[in-house]
């Protein structure tokens, strides 16, 4: 049975399963290079379709993640297209005046410099009654789907948006236990932001559902506060948050303020103070603050309340062992104090858990609910999962007169990152899953210089100075070099750690050079050999068998996807090696190219 897996809100794409075997999923933003893409992920979908080998009319069902999605943020695309400048006028001249003057304000007036061209739709709007209409909309999404695919609408399912996000924790992990609990928590989708479910055997049972669990939106708005993009610029305010002094009477007020709003009772979210909304409410009252104080208070907040929550949730239904998915699973300092906490014996969060994983989290829905397929169904525990290039790909790099092309291996890589030289990757092997980089699309550097720091932030990344670097280290090694919390296998960068005392001066780069933690992928040789041959042919020469590892792009762009990307981005950036499939790059001149290719 061929399954074809679609998300087509904010960070769309599609997966793919041939009788349960997940063969690729892909983001829509990987090739459009528009970061957060929003609609129906086409490009993605032909990607997809040609690497399984399979034709439109070849694909026998269809899952769909999200039922409510309004037609006004598919028609100006709002996370695509949107600066910070149009969030700050989506509150002042959109919200304010909806919530607090109460008048009647459509958003499309508001935005209609942004609406895209209708050339750029694929639905077919012409039976929505209003920008608000999600059941409209729903009918637009299901007939252009079954047209494109030739498909009977009866083998067309939607699926809820937190039940998408819970199955994706839940049948993504390898090794399950008895008794799971899978937490989702968001922005919001479907009218929920907060739910908790129980395993049952092999499904999930829903137990908790809220739309007031408001911690992924009180995040939201204050990034935005902050001056950085909602959505997207969260885990800036997070990196921010760890140079806070630890002095509690500092930051008291600043914390008061949200506790006095939102509190955990038991399992349920409740209001002390229920604010109008979530972002004029905390500008007014945290007036004054500095931004280290705003940026550590919301980050203190989040964690004490996530571990209240999820230890009442352990004791309420006596179970120990969590999935965690949605868009605030990807706060990794939160993720490390719940796994602290004494009634949490093990947390799995799966590689990318926001929307971007709905499409496969849509695919596990549906076999949960049809019941159709025996067939052992992909788990996550391999995040390469994306599309895969092969030799004739990288043809057309010979005809560019701006590079050298020479043949290369992993001991040459090492010697030259162990002079303190950058070097993007790009394997032809299928690309990592999610936003985190986890070697197949890598700008990879010595750990041990800390002067490395400010050459990718300045020359090539252009990146914020106080965001600290990821590190990657063998898998054997991440013992001696950090504090493992309960033999936690964290191959995907979704939870941070200690480092050890003895080693914060030996990879200095990979550290935050404040709370000296890190957020480590460790690298298995069953899950990337290539890249665990590297980092091993490094240790040869460092003794360290780490490497500091950061995504390959450039500021605000999506993590390359094409070698055509790849080499774009290396000639547009101060980097001076690029090491594509067998191949090192670099560059006849010295000078940055703006290419056009």
């Amino acid at each position: 049975m061929n399954l074809l897996s679609i998300h087509d809100g904010h960070n769309c794409g599609v997966a793919i399963f041939i009788n349960g075997n997940l063969v690729c999923a892909l983001s829509e933003e990987r090739i459009t290079r528009k970061k957060n893409e929003y609609g129906f992920p086409m490009n993605a979908i032909n990607y997809c379709l040609n690497y399984a080998n399979l034709k439109k009319d070849q694909i026998n069902q269809i899952s769909i993640s999200t039922k409510k999605l309004p037609p006004k943020y598919f028609l100006v695309k709002r996370n695509t297209n949107f600066k910070i400048e149009d969030y700050f006028k989506e509150q002042n001249e959109y919200w304010y005046k909806k919530i607090y003057l109460n008048k009647k304000i459509k958003y499309l007036e508001v935005f209609k410099d942004k609406k895209v061209k209708k050339s750029q739709l694929y639905y077919n709007f012409k039976n929505i009654k209003n920008e608000d209409d999600y059941l409209g909309m729903l009918d637009a999404r299901k007939n252009y789907i079954s047209n494109f695919f030739l498909l009977d609408k009866k083998n067309i399912f939607f699926y809820d948006h937190h039940e998408c996000h819970a199955y994706y924790g839940f049948y993504g992990m390898e090794k399950k236990k008895k008794k799971i609990c899978t937490v989702v928590l968001d922005g919001g989708g479907d009218d929920t932001n907060a739910s908790i479910w129980m395993s049952q055997k092999n499904k999930l049972k829903e137990v908790y559902r809220t739309n007031i669990g408001n911690l992924g939106r009180m995040y939201r708005y204050v990034t935005l506060l902050l001056g950085m993009k909602p959505t997207e610029h969260e885990f800036k305010v997070m990196g921010l948050a760890g140079y806070a002094l630890d002095n509690g009477n500092y930051y008291k007020k600043a914390i008061k303020i949200f506790k006095d709003t939102l509190f955990i009772s038991g399992i349920k979210f409740k209001y002390k103070i229920k604010p109008k909304d979530n972002y004029f409410y905390f500008a007014n009252k945290l007036k004054g603050e500095r931004f280290d104080t705003i940026s550590y208070a919301i980050q203190k907040y989040l964690e004490d309340m996530l571990v209240e929550w999820f230890s009442n949730i352990a004791k309420k239904f006596k179970v120990k062992d969590f999935a965690f998915s949605g868009g605030v699973a990807q706060n990794v300092k939160a993720s490390k104090k719940i796994l602290e906490n004494k009634n949490i014996s093990s947390l799995f969060i799966p590689p990318g858990p926001g929307d971007e994983s709905l499409p496969i989290g849509a695919a596990y829905c549906h076999f949960a609910h049809t019941q159709k397929l025996k067939q052992k169904i992909s788990n996550m525990k391999n995040p390469y999962i994306g599309i895969s290039f092969n030799e004739k790909d990288l043809l057309f790099l010979k005809k560019n007169k701006k590079i050298k092309i020479k043949k290369t291996n992993n001991k040459e890589i090492a010697s030259i990152l162990s002079r303190g030289n950058p070097v993007a990757r790009f394997s032809l092997d299928q690309h990592e899953f999610g936003p985190r980089a986890l070697g197949n699309r890598s700008i990879l550097a010595d750990p041990r210089n800390q002067d490395i720091i400010n050459l990718i932030n300045k020359k090539i990344k252009v990146r914020d100075f106080w965001m600290p670097f990821a590190p990657s280290i063998l898998e054997e090694d991440s013992g001696k070099i950090m504090k493992i919390i309960k033999n936690h296998k964290n191959f995907y960068m979704t939870i941070s750690f200690d480092v050890k005392k003895e080693f914060i001066s030996k990879i200095p780069a990979a550290v935050h050079p404040f709370d000296k933690t890190c957020r480590p992928q460790m690298v298995n040789k069953e899950l990337n050999f290539k890249y665990y041959d590297l980092i091993k042919e490094f240790k040869k020469i460092s003794r360290v068998g780490v490497l500091l590892n950061t995504s390959f792009n450039l500021h605000g762009e999506p993590i390359v996807f094409h070698p055509k990307d790849a080499l774009s981005s290396f000639l547009r950036s101060g980097l001076e090696y690029l090491y594509i499939g067998e191949y090192l790059i670099t560059k006849t001149s010295k000078k940055k190219y703006y290419l056009d290719i």
